[in-house]
């Protein structure tokens, strides 16, 4: 009799959850969660294991009833639905008081909330109504088949939102090959850097879940950084705080990708450690690094040339292939229709000699050989040296000594080789010398100096050998020359000083946005006079030293002040406030290339305003300081408008200019667009910009408004 009055309690109890359950669901957007209540929702990851072990159990036990007829574990069965109902709606109420705290991918809570919520409401129907539905085995299989897809759902869902997109599918989904543009036309960061931004890191740094207040998902919001700073520093000895980042332990709270979510691979950490020491471009090609430069070197595996090889033997019998492939040893060929194929293999445990002897079968058809991290040893080079067209090798990190490398010396097409990571010697690269076409060898993680490194240049004159970062032999970089000013508007004219560190560096600049040269660009002597808007650009030079990074600055002039201005379009809500009644336009502050700042006011609609003068003012041009970020949609006004009169009802049209577009995705920039006409005394100006009102066919947005951003109104 207690048992039965203790499960009715539980039940009257799991109903009157629910129902706060399903109140807090609709009125989600109001609820405030104070923060002892905060740790009742922190509790949740805590809490989800029961219910989902307790549901299973009870569906098992359920099938069971049905099918043995035995009536004694009739009480067992309503003890564990109950025991689910009540786990679960506890789960799913402390899932919803966790999901009003900042930092999480909106779109994912609120499938993973409704999922949750939907298992707690089919268990406490479940029970409810659990003698009917046992009357029928088509119905016992209906729910609890019903409360698994629910909870399968859910469980993805709640994966995804602490280990990244499809964490639960990912070993079954078809992985990117990596980028598909030839390497004449990679660019660095958008085909190096960005892919693994995405695939390792924008999980937790994207706008709908900033942690840190770091978003990747553009290069200006990446540049902004986030709540410790800028995710990288090139002339800080550790690269800053992205690599400090990686560096760390993996069980270090600090330490990312976070643990228990995909790491980066070696690969990509140097990927990432080349980009940023060398400067972190963001418009920088793979070919306009030089030869033998270790990230063109380390990306030359990644893409393919333009040069598209021609193969004279014919494609291997297709059963021979499918009888070959197995989960350690992946053969495909190079392209649809190739007879080349590549080969890789997987699973060090489960590597054995044989399995490269098998491979005879196709040996004249294999062009790539992957096999890093195997256990292959100088023995095994025997084999692979019988691959006659084998153009690709990569033996990193594997136990070859070099003794086997004479076992190479037949492949003539072979190009690039992989050695990273093993106890090759320097003498036994000597081996090699009868390959006429081999252009790279990785030989980072070695024993190999720059000594060694210069020797095998005369030896391979054709030849790149990456040895990679050696921190005793890298020549020192020169520091970015500085502008000693944050005045970026003048009245008359601006004393520009440029300073070095380095006082023996040369610091050559330009005044017209040029790129200054170390042979003909002015030197800097004593302050610069700048009495005209101008792009200055600089950069630092000094023998026996890498050059400095470009330095580079816009300044305007701005002779005349309005006495007042009066916004006739207002901007759109979220920058409202910072409009100030117009004063944002005349305040003498430029923004910078983050669109989130005070300074800049945003507009989708025409943007309109009048300026007006107590004395008429002589204008001959109005300059619009404009923001373009076309990754977050705001693009140049496709048209701006000066309008001029005595009176706000006698204006005339003094001048218009329709900026240029981009016509692909660049970084963000800040620019001024000048508005020239016929000089003239005006008592008030009228300006307008309009925005762009479809977005270009290249952008991932077609079709869509653009922005407008705007912040100094510059008068002369």
């Amino acid at each position: 009799m207690k048992q039965l009055k203790w499960q009715e309690i539980l039940f009257n109890g799991c109903i009157a959850l629910n129902s706060l359950l399903l109140f807090l669901l609709f009125f989600d957007h109001y609820l405030r969660v104070p923060a002892y209540i905060q740790v009742l929702g922190r509790a949740h990851p805590l809490a989800l294991h029961f219910p989902i072990v307790l549901l299973l159990a009870a569906f098992l036990l359920e099938v069971l009833l049905r099918s043995s007829r035995q009536q004694p574990l009739k009480p067992l069965a309503d003890t564990l639905l109950l025991a689910a109902s009540f786990a679960t709606v506890i789960a799913a109420l402390m899932g919803l008081l966790l999901s009003k705290e900042e930092g999480y991918d909106a779109d994912a809570i609120s499938m993973h909330k409704w999922m949750g919520a939907a298992c707690s409401f089919l268990s406490l129907g479940w029970y409810t109504f659990r003698n009917r539905i046992r009357e029928h085995r088509g119905a016992i299989m209906a729910t609890g088949l019903s409360c698994c897809i629910v909870l399968l759902i859910a469980g993805h869902k709640g994966a995804t939102i602490t280990h990244g997109n499809d964490f639960l599918l990912a070993p079954v989904m078809n992985k990117d090959t990596g980028p598909s543009v030839p390497l004449e036309d990679a660019v660095i960061y958008a085909h190096l850097i960005q892919p693994i931004l995405e695939n390792k890191c924008m999980g937790c740094h994207n706008r709908n879940k900033a942690k840190g207040a770091l978003v990747m998902e553009t290069s200006q919001l990446l540049l902004k950084g986030g709540k410790n700073g800028k995710p990288w520093d090139t002339t800080a000895a550790d690269l800053g705080l992205l690599m400090q980042r990686i560096h760390l332990p993996s069980d270090n709270k600090e330490h990312m990708p976070p643990k228990g979510k995909p790491q980066l691979t070696e690969d990509e950490t140097r990927i990432l450690y080349l980009w940023i020491k060398d400067g972190a471009s963001f418009t920088k090609k793979v070919t306009d690094l030089p030869g033998n430069d270790s990230l063109r070197t380390l990306a030359a595996s990644f893409f393919k040339s333009n040069d598209t090889d021609t193969y004279d033997f014919a494609a291997a019998d297709e059963s021979v292939i499918t009888g070959l492939n197995t989960e350690y040893r992946v053969i495909t060929p190079l392209a649809q229709g190739s007879p080349a194929l590549d080969v890789n293999f997987y699973g060090a445990a489960r590597f054995k000699s044989g399995q490269l002897k098998d491979l005879e079968k196709v040996k004249n058809n294999i062009i790539s050989l992957q096999l890093s991290r195997m256990p292959v040893t100088d023995e095994d080079l025997k084999t692979i040296g019988t691959f006659s067209n084998l153009k690709t090798l990569n033996l990193s990190f594997t136990t070859v000594k070099g003794e086997g490398l004479r076992y190479l010396a037949g492949l003539q097409h072979l190009k690039q080789l992989s050695l990273s990571g093993t106890a090759i010697q320097p003498g036994q690269l000597v081996a090699l010398a009868p390959l006429k076409a081999l252009r790279t060898v990785q030989i980072w993680n070695t024993s190999f100096t720059a000594k060694d490194l210069a020797v095998l240049k005369n030896r391979f004159p054709k030849t790149a050998f990456d040895i990679g970062y050696k921190g005793d032999t890298v020549v020192a970089k020169l520091s970015t020359p500085v502008f000693k000013t944050e005045q970026r508007i003048f009245k008359n004219n601006l004393f520009l000083e440029i300073k070095n560190p380095v006082k023996s560096a040369v610091t050559r600049y330009t005044l017209d946005g040029s790129e200054p040269d170390s042979l003909t660009s002015p030197i800097y002597q004593q302050p610069v006079n700048i009495d005209k808007a101008a792009t200055v650009k600089a950069r630092s030079y000094l023998p026996g030293w890498i050059t400095s990074d470009l330095v580079a600055a816009s300044f305007y002039k701005s002779s005349i002040q309005p006495d007042s201005i009066q916004l006739i379009t207002a901007p759109e809500k979220e920058y409202q406030a910072r409009a100030q009644e117009g004063k944002a336009f005349i305040d003498g502050q430029l923004g910078k290339e983050n669109f989130g700042t005070k300074e800049w006011v945003g507009y989708k609609e025409p943007f309109e305003a009048l300026l007006f003068f107590k004395q008429a003012a002589t204008l001959s041009s109005v300059t619009f300081g404009s923001l373009v970020s076309a990754g977050s949609y705001i693009m140049p006004a496709h048209e701006l408008q000066v309008w001029g009169g005595p009176t706000p009802q006698s204006l005339k049209l003094l001048g218009r200019v329709q900026p240029s577009q981009p016509v692909a995705m660049v970084p963000a920039y800040t620019t001024g667009y000048e508005c020239r006409f016929a000089a003239q005394p005006v008592q008030v100006i009228k300006l307008i910009a309009k925005p762009v009102s479809s977005l270009p066919s290249w952008h991932a947005g077609k079709g869509q408004k653009a922005w407008v951003f705007l912040d100094e109104i510059l008068l002369n």
